[in-house]
């Protein structure tokens, strides 16, 4: 049996579980926090979560543990069959990653984690954030789905990248990044519906309520 260490405050942790349980595996989870012990990174060579232990060994970075779920059950596919259509969703995933939720996270520890943020910080990241949010809106196509007809890699990354980023946009700027892109609410909302995303929706919220009370002391 696959086992998946994380947990749920970790927004990439959650793209990995939603990949899981939408292609159907029995898999066992090891909560498991972000360590440099040298015992945690024989398994997670950065030290970071998710990780994922199959019967061959341990896959560590959300994209290569996507790509190898992908690959041992094609015939549950979550990525589109033609190569160029694949290659598009990639790019879709990437725009996420790289442009919106990674200048989104110089944030994360003044919005969640009861730190603080530069003013510096503040007045470049919300720049970066509406450059990379262009470019999303140039990709996508809500035929209902980012990448056309089929929920895909492209919708698990987009709506655990949105749903963060768009909490942080507003409590800092009063700005929501899912009014910036027509049609963006109405997709969240409909990914936000599958009965699947709802539950996994409701255990990140009791976990991270968990989480986030233990780390104030109450």
């Amino acid at each position: 049996m696959l086992k998946l260490y994380g947990f749920h405050v970790s927004n990439y942790f959650n793209m990995v579980k939603l990949a899981l349980l939408e292609k159907g595996f029995e898999f066992e989870e090891i909560r498991t926090y972000p360590s440099q012990e040298p015992q945690f990174l024989t398994i997670s060579p950065m030290g970071k979560v998710p990780c994922l232990e199959a019967r061959e060994g341990f896959i560590s970075e959300t994209s290569a543990i996507l790509e190898f779920l992908e690959d041992v059950t094609p015939e549950v596919p979550l990525m589109p069959a033609d190569p160029f259509a694949r290659a598009k969703a990639r790019e879709l995933m990437k725009v996420c990653e790289l442009y919106i939720e990674l200048p989104a996270r110089r944030l994360y520890n003044g919005v969640f984690f009861g730190g603080s943020n530069s003013q510096r910080t503040v007045d470049s990241v919300r720049p970066q954030v509406e450059k990379g949010m262009r470019a999303l809106g140039r990709l996508v196509q809500f035929n209902p789905y980012l990448a056309g007809s089929d929920f895909t890699y492209a919708d698990i990354v987009a709506y655990h990248t949105i749903g963060p980023v768009e909490k942080t946009m507003q409590v800092v700027y009063g700005w929501s990044v899912l009014g910036a892109v027509s049609g963006l609410q109405q997709w969240y909302d409909n990914v936000a519906s599958r009965p699947i995303v709802a539950e996994l929706d409701r255990s990140i919220l009791n976990e991270r309520e968990t989480f986030f009370n233990q780390q104030s002391g109450e």
